[in-house]
């Protein structure tokens, strides 16, 4: 668990903005089971309290930063511009970002921007000299990020999982022409040891997980059976983390 805050003071006119945001806000940290808290003291002057898992933060800030725009550009009860709404709800992005990554002394000042720079992907997926594998993991993340956020059936999560650790296994360890199956990707980078080094699963072999992936997908996909919801709950996490570090090998390699 981790923990952090942010303190900030706004005009009385973009108070319908802040309350419309802070309740976007409290409601997406609820569902990651992030606790989100606001004090008050003094007028037009909030303290938010965030604390959480770490990882679960940052899915916080990569939806956040899509959705308050949107939730500020609603609010038509105020004296400011559509432009001018969308700015200032990133700009309240921008508060909590600041205040997750960097240390602030006082109180900082609601202003809006017209990009967040304090952002940190939830998962370090980048992997520039794979072109096309970096492009893959980039959807990775957002189907990641909308299934926590119920915004797509676990089945869509659970087929793009098996796509992106497939294509992961096959620039490590599949560098010929013959195409190799999945279990088969995952039993040449279990005998090159590549899973020695990423004990990420609590008293299990990572092979043993990327198999259930692999025949749980087979059943949803061709049988419409049922298990992913439960199984990704249990799982998905793991599997990310597990893909972060494959993608550090790859980097490591390809350097």
């Amino acid at each position: 668990m981790a923990g952090f805050d942010f303190e900030f003071q706004y005009s009385e006119t973009q108070e319908p903005l802040v309350e419309a945001c802070q309740r976007v806000a409290r409601a997406r940290a609820h569902q990651l089971g992030i606790s989100w808290r606001i004090q008050r003291p003094g007028l037009c002057h909030r303290l938010v309290i965030v604390d959480g898992n770490s990882r679960r933060m940052d899915l916080l800030g990569y939806r956040l930063e899509r959705d308050l725009p949107v939730v500020a550009e609603g609010i038509l009860t105020t004296s400011f511009s559509r432009p001018q709404r969308i700015r200032l709800g990133r700009g309240f992005v921008d508060l909590m970002l600041r205040g997750r990554d960097v240390d602030q002394e006082g109180c900082m000042t609601l202003r809006g921007v017209a990009r967040t720079r304090w952002y940190y992907p939830p998962y370090e997926f980048e992997c520039s000299e794979t072109p096309r594998l970096h492009a893959r993991l980039a959807t990775t993340l957002s189907v990641i990020v909308a299934w926590n956020f119920d915004e797509i059936a676990p089945e869509v999560l659970l087929e793009e999982l098996h796509t992106a650790c497939e294509l992961t296994l096959e620039e490590l360890v599949n560098k010929r022409s013959k195409r190799l199956s999945f279990a088969e990707l995952t039993a040449t980078a279990h005998d090159a040891g590549l899973f020695d080094y990423h004990r990420v699963f609590e008293e299990r072999n990572p092979a043993e997980v990327l198999t259930e992936l692999k025949d749980l997908r087979k059943n949803v996909r061709h049988r419409a059976a049922e298990g992913a919801d439960e199984w990704l709950k249990l799982n998905w996490e793991n599997i990310a983390i597990l893909l972060e570090r494959l993608v550090e090998i790859l980097n490591r390699t390809a350097s």
